[in-house]
């Protein structure tokens, strides 16, 4: 998806906001946001994220970007009401989960770690030290893919190993194995001639995402 949250190159969004051992969270509503989404188990909220309008988006903090697709997503899987949402309370007549979900439940749910590279054999399309090319492709759903690499060149430097494709899993929900490799591009190559000439941009790059240079 082409969107404001592929900032990546882009221009006039002014530095970035580092502070030397910032906290994870900087309001307790964002933990307990953190921790409800890990044990209601809702799957991912970055389609959710990247579809907010480009003005709230720009406006929002981290946490009130997930807060919205959240609260999208739970309504969706008819979880909660928009009704229920907007009190603050529980409607009398809903039906409830059993058993409860409790503080102690919620603590293990935020332990598990899921295994993401898959145990199995695929023959990789690309070699170490082969020469690739980012695919011009613009897809309507979630991709895990930097426009700014698309139709670049670079070179394979690792095989990570296989894991789903992120693309898939998100517009069909089926899974896609397939090797991931991280990519050298060069700052000449995704910049022009005005980048520093020893500059270069490691990234992971899905076998999707890539053909023969």
């Amino acid at each position: 998806m082409n969107g404001i949250h592929d900032m990546g190159g882009m221009q006039g969004l002014g530095e970035i906001g580092y502070r030397e051992n910032e906290p994870g969270f900087h309001e307790a509503w964002e933990a307990r946001l953190f921790a409800m989404v890990r044990a209601l188990r809702t799957g991912s909220l970055r389609t959710g994220i990247e579809s907010i309008p480009a003005s709230d988006y720009l406006r929002m903090s981290y946490y009130e970007r997930w807060y919205t697709a959240f609260v999208t997503r739970i309504i969706e899987r008819g979880i909660v009401t928009g009704a229920e949402v907007d009190s603050g309370r529980a409607d009398p007549v809903t039906v409830k989960d059993t058993p409860a979900l409790t503080a102690e439940i919620a603590v293990d749910y935020l332990s598990i770690t899921p295994k993401e590279e898959k145990d199995m054999k695929l023959t990789p399309r690309f070699r170490v030290g082969e020469s690739v090319l980012g695919r011009n492709m613009n897809p309507t759903t979630h991709t895990r893919m930097p426009r700014y690499t698309r139709g670049k060149t670079g070179v394979v430097e690792r095989d990570r190993g296989v894991f789903n494709l992120p693309d898939s899993e998100h517009s069909s929900g089926e899974p896609k194995p397939q090797h991931v490799y991280l990519v050298r591009f060069t700052g000449q190559e995704l910049w022009g001639d005005d980048a520093p000439a020893n500059d270069s941009v490691y990234i992971d790059m899905w076998e999707d995402y890539l053909e023969p240079a």
